[in-house]
C-alpha cells in the first residue's frame, strides 16, 4: 500500500451481505448439538468465512460497484471474523449441550469446543474471507468470472 492509501470499512455493505453468511455459521454451530454431525459443523465452519468473503464481493458487484482492492479484503476478513465468531458461540453453546449430557456421569461436564476454538474461528474466519475476496476479485477482473 503506498503512503497517502487508506482503506475503508463498508458498514452499509457488510450489513447489506452479512445476513446470509451469518446464517450460514449459525447453522454451521447448530450441527454441534448432534454428536454424530460434528465433522459437517466443523468443515461448514470452515467454509462459511469463505463465502461470506465472496459473498461480499458478489454483492457489491450486484449493486454495481466493484470494490477496491483492498477495500474488498478488508471488508471481506470482517465479515469473515463476524461469521467465525457468531460459528464460534453458537457451537461453544451446542457442544456443550451435547457433551455434556452424554458425558456427564463419565466425564463431568467435559466441552470439546471451547473459548480457544472461538478465537480460532475467528482469526480463521477473518484470514479465510479475506482470501476468498481476494482471489475472488482476482477471477473477475482476469476475465474468469463474468
Amino acid at each position: 500500500m503506498q503512503s497517502g492509501q487508506q482503506f475503508k470499512i463498508d458498514q452499509p455493505g457488510l450489513m447489506k451481505a452479512g445476513l446470509i453468511p451469518v446464517i450460514v455459521g449459525a447453522v454451521g454451530g447448530v450441527l454441534w448439538i448432534v454428536i454424530g454431525l460434528e465433522f459437517l459443523g466443523g468443515l461448514v465452519g470452515w467454509l462459511a468465512p469463505l463465502f461470506a468473503g465472496v459473498w461480499y464481493v458478489m454483492t457489491k458487484r450486484k449493486e454495481g460497484a466493484m470494490p477496491e482492492q483492498m477495500d474488498a479484503i478488508v471488508n471481506g476478513a470482517v465479515l469473515g471474523a463476524v461469521v467465525g465468531l457468531v460459528y464460534g458461540i453458537v457451537a461453544l453453546i451446542t457442544a456443550g449441550i451435547a457433551w455434556s449430557s452424554v458425558t456427564a456421569g463419565l466425564l463431568g461436564a467435559f466441552n470439546p469446543f471451547g473459548i480457544s476454538q472461538v478465537i480460532t474461528a475467528i482469526i480463521g474466519g477473518a484470514v479465510a474471507g479475506a482470501v476468498a475476496a481476494f482471489v475472488y476479485m482476482y477471477l473477475v477482473k482476469s476475465g474468469s468470472i463474468k
